[in-house]
């Protein structure tokens, strides 16, 4: 499985020091003037979604022209593999099941948009866009895929299931396998911060998934380790937090051994538990670490 580590300019340029990551960028998470080129190395992939996660109050300017247009500045002249969504329409906060079922039918009018737009323009051939998924249930996953695949969209995004890993593991996982079945194995996952389910959804065979967990567990003082994968906590005033949010912690005094760059120049910079600067070394040793497990899973899926 691909993974995208999602990136605001207050992380690390991860593909600084990990050329092979790839990247997904929120146009909400950067300044309306920012431009992938503005990064001094680039990521061997870039996604860009929409931002339509944002309240509409907070972004008027999110109209499927528009969104299309800032995509286009912000990717201006790149050769890297991209991917661009189209202006999703997410579900959470609707109130009642005829609120869900408008979003719905307005997610695919904006998909709709976009294929037709592009009837009458040629697209880069670095370029591809994706179809995101907006359903309340597995049957409407399944339709609304359907119809994106009828339209001519090949790629696919899954969105809205952020809350579900948390609140209903079970029907996460129904309606990622209802996506499946509809348009295989060539589908996203937006938004997925546990690395649980990160790897549960390697194992199902699912094309890419992003999230920020690197940074998230930096934030927090935690740290990754790979093959296998393991959690720890450094020594803070916030470890009983944390336990809290995790149900178990395990306090790290010494860092381990890590072939990660931030590592190989001086391990003992993880454990310090205050400041910027290590909050984003935290964050590259754990993008390093994720990605290590991530690939050892593909390996062992591998019939070969």
């Amino acid at each position: 499985m691909q993974y995208y580590v999602a990136w605001t300019n207050s992380d690390p340029i991860y593909q600084h020091y990990l050329p092979y990551v790839r990247v997904l960028v929120s146009p909400p998470n950067v300044s309306r003037s920012w431009r992938a080129r503005d990064w001094p190395s680039l990521p061997s992939s870039l996604m860009i979604d929409s931002g339509a996660y944002q309240p509409a109050q907070k972004a008027p300017w999110l109209t499927p022209l528009r969104v299309w247009e800032r995509q286009c500045e912000m990717i201006m002249s790149l050769t890297i593999p991209i991917r661009l969504c189209h202006l999703d329409v997410p579900l959470f906060g609707a109130k009642t099941l005829g609120e869900l079922e408008r979003r719905v039918v307005h997610n695919l009018e904006n998909a709709r948009w976009l294929i037709s737009r592009l009837a009458t323009i040629s697209l880069p051939a670095n370029v591809q866009i994706v179809g995101v998924i907006q359903g309340y249930d597995v049957s409407t996953i399944y339709n609304a895929a359907r119809v994106l695949a009828d339209m001519g969209y090949s790629s696919f995004a899954l969105g809205s299931l952020a809350r579900l890993v948390t609140a209903n593991r079970d029907e996460f996982y129904r309606r990622v396998e209802a996506a499946l079945e509809a348009v295989g194995a060539n589908l996203h996952i937006f938004g997925v911060s546990s690395v649980e389910v990160l790897t549960k959804l390697a194992r199902l065979g699912v094309a890419s998934a992003d999230s920020s967990a690197p940074a998230q567990e930096a934030w927090r003082g935690g740290l990754f380790y790979s093959n296998p994968l393991r959690r720890y906590k450094l020594a803070s005033p916030h470890f009983s937090e944390w336990r809290r949010n995790y149900t178990f912690a395990e306090i790290l005094t010494q860092p381990l051994p890590c072939d990660c760059p931030v590592c190989r120049e001086d391990s003992s910079r993880l454990l310090n538990p205050e400041g910027k600067s290590y909050v984003r070394l935290r964050a590259i040793h754990n993008c390093y670490h994720l990605y290590q497990e991530l690939a050892a899973i593909a390996s062992d899926n591998d019939p070969a």
